[in-house]
C-alpha cells in the first residue's frame, strides 16, 4: 500500500468517525466505505454483511446536513440570501472548507478532481463536437458569476473567507461536488410519517425532459383502424401505458422556498445506477435515513440512483457514462435549426407573427412548441409532435395561416399527427437531420472502430465522448430512417378552415 493509499484510508476512517460522533447519527455495523479508485468510482459503499430488505443503512440528522442555512453564514453575509440556492452553497462551502470548519472531515473525502468535462482540457473538449454535453456545459456562465456575484461578495467580507481557496479552481470544484453529490431536502415536511426523498441534481442547469413522441408503429396501427372503420384517436395524444415518461420537476420559486439545496454526509458516498438500485434515502422531520429497498449480499456494493438519464447528462454531472447501456439516450436539435431550415422563405414579419402565434400557444396551452431543443429519444427515434407542428406552422402559406390563426389554438390542437407528415415535412426533417449530423467530427463507422479500439483504463475521458456521441448519432440515424419511412397519402396539405357553425347548419 502506497502512502498515497493509507492516506486515502485515513481519511475515509476519520469521516466515518466523525459522522458517528454527530449527535443523533447512526451507522449500521453491515456497511463500510470502500476504495472503489481502480473501476474509476472513487469510495464507495458495500455491505459487510448479507443486508435484509428494509434495512436502515444509516441515519443523518438535519443539523448534520452541509446547507446554508446550517453554515450559519446568512449571518455573516447576509447578501447570501439574493443569491440563488445554487449559487449561495457554493459560496458557503467555500467558506467552510478550511481548517477548523466542523465538516473538515467531511471535505476531506469531497474529490479534488474530476473526470467531468468541466476539468477537460480544449483538446478533450473537441471529442464531444456536436453533442448535447457541449452545448450544456455552461462553463462561461459560470465564470461569469464567479467574476460579477462571487468575487465582489467575498472582498466584501475578508474576515469571513480570510484563509479561504477564493480562486476560480475552487468555485468551480465546489460547483461541481455540488452538481455530482448534493440532494434537495425538502424544508419541512407536512408530518411526522417518512417520506421518499426526491433526489434532484443540478436544478439550475438545463435538465433533460424525455420528451416522447408516438412512434410510428402505433401510428400505422391507428391508420389502419381508420381505414377498417374504427375510431382513430387523436395521433398527437401519448399513450402513457406504452411510454414511460420521465418526470422532471421544474426549478421555481415555490420549489425553492420548499427545498434545500444541500449536501447530505454519506448519502452521497453511494455511487448510482438505475439498474442496480437497491437503497433509497427517505426523510422525517428530524432524520434523512438511507434504506434497503431489496436484500443486499455480503460484499455487494449499495446504490442509490440518480434516475434514468442519459449517458450524456451522466457524462456531464457525474463524469462517467454507462459503457454500452444507451437505453435512455436522447439527441438534442436545436430548436432555432429547425426554425432556421422551416422559415428560409418567409420574410422577418410573417416569421415574426408565426412566432408570436406560437410562443402564446405555449404560454396558454402549456405547450412547448418553442422550447430551447428539440429531443429525439433511443427508444422511438421519431420527431416530436411539438416539432413537427413548429415547422409545420412555419411552412404554412400566408392564406392557410391566417385561417388558422382565425379559428385559434383548439384548431391547431386538433390536427392530426398524421396530417404533419407531408411530402414537404420529409424534405425538411431529413435536411434537419442531416445538418446536426453534420455537426460532429467524426461519422458512425469512425467511432464503432474507435470505440473497440480504446480502453477506458488508459483514456478515460476520450472512451466516455466517443460513448456519448456515437449513440446521439445513431439516434439521428434511425429518426432519418422513420422519416424516409412516412406514409404520406398526399404531397402537401395545408391547413383546411373549418366550415362555420352557420355554414353546417345550411
Amino acid at each position: 500500500m502506497t502512502a498515497q493509499d493509507d492516506d486515502f484510508e485515513i481519511k475515509s476512517l476519520a469521516f466515518m468517525n466523525w459522522l458517528s460522533s454527530q449527535q443523533g447519527a447512526t451507522i449500521s455495523p453491515a456497511i463500510i466505505l470502500a476504495d472503489f479508485r481502480a473501476q474509476n468510482q472513487g469510495r464507495a459503499v458495500i455491505a459487510r454483511s448479507d443486508i435484509p430488505e428494509g434495512s436502515t443503512l444509516f441515519s443523518i440528522p438535519r443539523t448534520c446536513i452541509l446547507s446554508v442555512e446550517n453554515t450559519g453564514i446568512k449571518a455573516q453575509v447576509p447578501e447570501i440570501a439574493d443569491l440563488d440556492r445554487w449559487v449561495a452553497l457554493i459560496v458557503a462551502m467555500m467558506a467552510e472548507d478550511r481548517q477548523g470548519s466542523r465538516w473538515t472531515e467531511y471535505f476531506d473525502i469531497l474529490p479534488k478532481k474530476f473526470t467531468t468535462p468541466m476539468f477537460w482540457t480544449e483538446k478533450e473538449l473537441k471529442e464531444l463536437a456536436g453533442t448535447t454535453v457541449l452545448d450544456q456545459l455552461g462553463k462561461e456562465e459560470a465564470e461569469a458569476t464567479y467574476r460579477d456575484v462571487v468575487m465582489p461578495l467575498i472582498k466584501k467580507h475578508p474576515k469571513v473567507f480570510e484563509g479561504v481557496d477564493q480562486s476560480l479552481e475552487a468555485y468551480h470544484r465546489m460547483g461541481s461536488i455540488i452538481l455530482s453529490y448534493s440532494f434537495d431536502v425538502e424544508k419541512e415536511p407536512k408530518d411526522d410519517d417518512d417520506e421518499e426523498i426526491d433526489v434532484k441534481v443540478d436544478e439550475d442547469e438545463d435538465v433533460t425532459k424525455l420528451t416522447e413522441a408516438e412512434s410510428d408503429e402505433e401510428e400505422e396501427e391507428e391508420e389502419e383502424e381508420e381505414e377498417g372503420g374504427g375510431v382513430s384517436e387523436n395521433a398527437m395524444q401519448i399513450d402513457e401505458e406504452d411510454h414511460e415518461v420521465e418526470e422532471v420537476i421544474e426549478d421555481d420559486d415555490d420549489e425553492e422556498d420548499t427545498f434545500l439545496k444541500a449536501m447530505v454526509p454519506l448519502a452521497d458516498m453511494l455511487n448510482g445506477d438505475s439498474d442496480l438500485c437497491n437503497a433509497k434515502l427517505f426523510y422525517s422531520k428530524d432524520n434523512l435515513e438511507m434504506r434497503a429497498i431489496k436484500p443486499i449480499g455480503s460484499g455487494e456494493q449499495i446504490y442509490n440512483t440518480y434516475g434514468d438519464l442519459p449517458n450524456a447528462d451522466l457524462l456531464r454531472r457525474y463524469g462517467y457514462t454507462r459503457f454500452g447501456k444507451t437505453k435512455n439516450d436522447v439527441v438534442e436539435i436545436a430548436t432555432q435549426l429547425a426554425i432556421d431550415s422551416a422559415a428560409v422563405n418567409l420574410s422577418e414579419l410573417h416569421l415574426k407573427k408565426r412566432m408570436d402565434f406560437m410562443l402564446e400557444y405555449d404560454e396558454q396551452q402549456d405547450e412547448e412548441l418553442l422550447d430551447d431543443s428539440i429531443q429525439i429519444t433511443i427508444s422511438t427515434a421519431a420527431i416530436p409532435t411539438s416539432a413537427l407542428l413548429l415547422t409545420y406552422i412555419l411552412q404554412l402559406k400566408p392564406s392557410s395561416f391566417r385561417d388558422l390563426r382565425k379559428q385559434g389554438f383548439e384548431a391547431l390542437s386538433l390536427i392530426p399527427r398524421k396530417s404533419l407528415k407531408s411530402g414537404e415535412q420529409q424534405d425538411l426533417w431529413l435536411k434537419i437531420l442531416k445538418k446536426k449530423l453534420e455537426t460532429y467530427n467524426t461519422d458512425v463507422v469512425t467511432d464503432e472502430n474507435l470505440i473497440l479500439e480504446i480502453k477506458s483504463s488508459e483514456n478515460f475521458n476520450l472512451r466516455n465522448a466517443i460513448e456519448v456521441r456515437l449513440s446521439e448519432k445513431r439516434i439521428l440515424e434511425m429518426a432519418m430512417k422513420k422519416v424516409q419511412d412516412w406514409k404520406i397519402k398526399s404531397k402537401s396539405k395545408e391547413f383546411i378552415s373549418r366550415p362555420s357553425k352557420r355554414a353546417r347548419m345550411a
